[in-house]
């Protein structure tokens, strides 16, 4: 403790903790708020500097021979840390990050002062760092080294990283922009400066106050180097990547001040046709401009084969940002390819009007002039097979019916087709009126027995419950039911049931047709439910029919407030459901089971 008697007497520690504590608080802050390369490696230099700053300063502030040799063997560790990360922070930094060493720098920055340390450590057993005749001389209160050949030694290694930091600062003065040089300068300065210091202490004993000046020397220069850092952007990503990006983007820009002046463009705008004759159109549209982001009167500039969209953004005071702008950074966007594109489209849009208008007319011409003679076939066809126009033969009577089947087929075709080319059109007109839904299915189920028993399907009805009151088009919903019910049938395999229910869920009547078919795969909605469109099935391809079928019951649901959606897993069969709002609120009788 004896070591620290003087301390709060001695003015020389104060100084050098002010400045320890300055250099901390300098090193926290850059550290913490700029990014720039080799950061590990400058804070690691001001660690060394505050480190030989305070031993320094204890070695002033003490009295005795022992005491100053202590002080002076700690600052070993800070004497060798400061060269050796300061050279790796400049080749850190000068080289954008690129050390091809990192790992070895990092056991440098490490070993070499930890070495340090242990040699001056061990002193007394070697005398090979300061010889026996280091002593406080008589009348003197400060103790005079006296160096061994390993002091020279380290100070040689030690001036070996400097060296490098040096030749590492000249080759970057070569291939440095004058911009550059006043920071390569400065940093030249911090590196040179302590060496020259430390020369003239060890060379000739000069000292600055009793004391070696080498540590407040480079502790000044980090101090200097730090405040250029943060306000020079020489090597600034950021401010040298927006000056490039400022004059290399293909795009004109130019930048105004508040008297709408050019102050400045970059290389597209001076090489625009903006500023042909002396500029005269730039400074017409600068003058008409608003700066809300568009040109007043008209939002595009044409200049030539190009045109242009003006946008502008304003560039505020730094000193009252609340306050009136210096200027404006105007844009001009070249849209010319997309307003070339813009009239493509439309012109596109405008002929695939004009064609789907012609479709539409051609479906509906060729549908109505099929009608009359589908009519008239069936019509014969029926009657032939009556038996009113004379008996026929087994073969030529099979032939007739299997032509009655087809011309029924290609009526409900066109009809589907009428129907779906209504809707689109929007002038199909729906009925409102009450249906009992649970005699719509009653009536489907039987009326298609015929076409279920003809493909081996047996039809069931597993529940009702009634009342089941909808408000809807009668023949429009009989035909969603009829739909849903025949798509059942034709998807199902032979000896398959197709089952129907009908369940009231709190006031919303679900109609369910469920079969034991082969189900549909996942993401096949689009499909299900499109035009001319069908899942296919497993043995046939796709089953007979137009592909309108559940296009058209879900279109007429929709349009009466209903909806029809299905539930299907692959192997095990498909539930379609028509749901709708019951139409009067009333008790639910209890379920009637029909077989």
């Amino acid at each position: 403790m004896t070591c620290f008697n003087e301390l709060y007497a001695d003015h020389f520690f104060f100084v050098a903790s002010g400045i320890s504590l300055l250099a901390a608080l300098v090193m926290i802050w850059t550290v913490r708020t700029q990014a720039f390369h080799g950061k590990v490696f400058y804070a690691l230099t001001f660690v060394g500097v505050i480190w030989t700053l305070l031993s320094v300063g204890l070695e002033a502030a003490s009295a005795g021979q022992d005491c100053q040799l202590g002080w002076a063997t700690v600052a070993w560790l800070g004497n060798a840390l400061v060269p050796v990360a300061w050279c790796f922070f400049v080749l850190s930094y000068l080289g954008n990050g690129a050390w091809p060493h990192a790992g070895k720098a990092r056991v440098a920055v490490v070993v070499f002062p930890v070495a340090a340390l242990a040699f001056a450590a061990t002193n007394p057993w070697h005398n090979l760092l300061y010889l026996d005749t280091t002593a406080i001389p008589v009348g003197s209160d400060r103790i005079d080294f006296d160096h061994g050949p390993a002091f020279y030694v380290i100070i040689a290694i030690l001036y070996a990283f400097v060296l490098a930091a040096l030749w590492r600062l000249a080759g970057a003065f070569r291939r440095a922009r004058r911009s550059a040089w006043a920071l390569l300068a400065t940093l030249v300065g911090v590196t040179i400066s302590p060496l020259v210091a430390n020369a003239a202490y060890v060379g000739f004993g000069f000292r600055v106050f009793g004391v070696d000046p080498t540590a407040y020397l480079f502790t000044l220069g980090v101090l200097l180097f730090t405040w250029l850092l943060v306000s020079n952007k020489t090597i600034d990503m950021a401010s040298v990547g927006r000056s490039i990006l400022f004059d290399t983007m293909s795009e004109p820009v130019v930048l105004i001040d508040r008297q709408r002046n050019v102050v400045l463009m970059n290389m597209a705008a001076r090489r625009s046709a903006l500023v042909d004759g002396g500029g005269a159109l730039l400074r017409a549209v600068i003058r008409d401009m608003d700066f809300s982001g568009r040109a007043a009167g008209d939002a595009h500039v044409g200049v030539g084969e190009k045109v242009y969209e003006p946008r502008s953004a304003g560039i505020e005071n730094p000193l009252d940002p609340a306050g009136p702008v210096l200027g404006w950074s105007v844009t001009f966007v070249d849209i010319t390819d997309r307003i070339a594109a813009s009239a493509a489209l439309q012109e596109a849009l405008r002929k695939a009007d004009e064609a789907n208008r012609a479709k539409d007319e051609f479906i509906a011409v060729v549908s109505h002039e099929m009608r009359t003679p589908l009519t008239s076939l069936k019509s014969g066809l029926t009657l032939a097979l009556s038996g009113r126009l004379g008996e026929l033969s087994d073969q030529v009577r099979s032939s007739l019916e299997i032509a009655h089947r087809s011309g029924v087929r290609l009526s409900r075709l066109v009809d589907d087709i009428l129907l779906a080319q209504k809707m689109d059109l929007g002038a199909l007109s729906l009925e409102s009126q009450r249906v009992d839904l649970a005699r719509s299915l009653e009536e489907s189920i039987e009326e298609n027995r015929t076409f279920a028993s003809a493909r081996g399907v047996r039809l069931a009805i597993a529940r009702i419950d009634r009342p089941a009151m909808v408000v809807g088009d009668a023949f429009a919903i009989r035909q969603i039911i009829d739909n849903l019910v025949s798509n059942a049938i034709k998807f199902s395999d032979e000896k398959g049931v197709v089952e129907g229910t009908l369940r009231n869920e709190g006031g919303r009547l679900r109609l369910s047709i469920r079969d034991t078919g082969r189900g549909i795969p996942e993401g096949n909605e689009d499909v299900v439910f499109g035009r001319f469109r069908q899942v296919a099935n497993g043995k046939q391809g796709s089953t007979q029919g137009s592909g309108l079928g559940l296009h058209i019951a879900r279109r007429l649901a929709r349009q009466m407030e209903g909806d029809v959606f299905y539930e299907s897993k692959e192997g095990v069969g498909t539930t379609f459901h028509l749901e709708f709002n019951q139409a009067i609120s009333v008790e639910a009788a209890p379920p009637r089971m029909v077989g």
